[in-house]
């Protein structure tokens, strides 16, 4: 049960699926062992926190609300209210045992056992007959064992008297020679055991009142919170499906684009090759007439003379710069004709 091998509740989820007896600690799950009361009133056992404060705080494993602890021990200190019940309940469900004849008594038999608060030891009722009835047994004080927690704070530790009295000063009970004691003025502050039960059971009662009005609304918070969860979770799912469903439209879309665009791309690729390769056909066809042209030029120009030359050039740049011009100008995409006109007139002679 050290604190060190258990780790925090996850959920609210897991503490409704987990026994939530009273008097039954939420970490170890077996019953408080000196149970320590924190800031957020939460309890648990002693060695189920121990080992878990650092730098005086201690954060409840439950809620995380943050306590602080004083003292060495690096514990909050003990709720004694919730100790008392934890006691109550193990005297009432552990099985006694007869100091005289060792007899067993379950709790079904309680109201046949006997407790000596003088001895301090249970009997069962032959051992209360024949051996506490002799005279040095007489000023024991025997009562039934179902009783035996009510009746042992009955008396004072300090002068061994009955309680009578109680303090709504100092908030504890009183004999009568604790009264005495008391000064004058605090005297004032004392009422009998009978009206400080009343008052305590009337103030219970309001607080217990108050608890369940608390618990109340928490379950229905609870429930309003869960309706909440439940409305955001469909909420998130609505939205999720919205957001799938538009996603693949705008994938489909895009794809179709994507087909559209590649085909109009594709399209205009095999018309600009198409036009490119009849244009390359159409050079290619011209280029055996230049070669010819230009194998004539050259053997005229090596055979004629100035003469000839001189009469011929006129008539060689009337029908041959028109042409070519005529020829070049749809396959190379060249605009006027004049330049092409003027370029080739400065390859005549100047």
């Amino acid at each position: 049960m050290a604190g060190g091998i258990f780790s925090p509740l996850g959920s609210c989820s897991e503490l409704e699926k987990a026994n939530c007896h009273p008097l039954v600690c939420l970490l170890c799950h077996e019953p408080y062992q000196h149970p320590c009361l924190l800031d957020c009133y939460h309890n648990f056992c002693a060695s189920c926190l121990r080992g878990r404060a650092s730098d005086g705080r201690l954060r409840c494993p439950l809620c995380g609300h943050p306590s602080v602890v004083r003292g060495g021990t690096g514990l909050p200190p003990v709720d004694r209210l919730l100790q008392f019940l934890v006691d109550s309940s193990a005297d009432g469900e552990e099985d006694v045992q007869c100091a005289n004849c060792d007899r067993c008594c379950t709790k079904a038999e309680l109201d046949t056992m006997y407790f000596c608060n003088t001895c301090g030891q249970p009997l069962c009722a032959p051992c209360r007959e024949e051996t506490h009835r002799a005279r040095m047994f007489a000023r024991h004080e025997i009562v039934s064992l179902s009783k035996r927690t009510k009746d042992i704070h009955k008396k004072c530790p300090l002068h061994e008297e009955p309680y009578i009295m109680f303090s709504t000063e100092k908030k504890s009970m009183l004999c009568i020679n604790c009264f005495r004691d008391m000064q004058g003025e605090s005297r004032a502050h004392c009422i009998d055991i009978e009206t400080a039960y009343m008052q305590g059971c009337q103030r219970l009662d309001q607080a217990v009142m108050a608890v369940k009005e608390l618990q109340t609304s928490t379950r229905e918070a609870i429930v309003l919170l869960k309706a909440m969860i439940e409305e955001v979770r469909n909420s998130a799912s609505e939205e999720e499906a919205a957001i799938n469903s538009l996603f693949s439209r705008m994938q489909e879309q895009l794809s179709e684009r994507k087909k559209t665009l590649l085909k109009a791309v594709q399209s205009q690729h095999e018309e600009k090759e198409k036009a490119f390769k009849e244009q390359l056909a159409h050079l290619a066809s011209l280029l055996p007439t230049l070669q010819v042209h230009l194998v004539t030029c050259s053997a005229f120009l090596s055979s004629a003379n100035k003469v000839t030359l001189s009469s011929l050039c006129p008539q060689i740049n009337s029908e041959y710069r028109a042409e070519f011009a005529r020829c070049l100008e749809p396959l190379l995409m060249l605009s006027p004709r004049r330049s092409i006109v003027g370029s080739a007139g400065g390859i005549g002679p100047g």
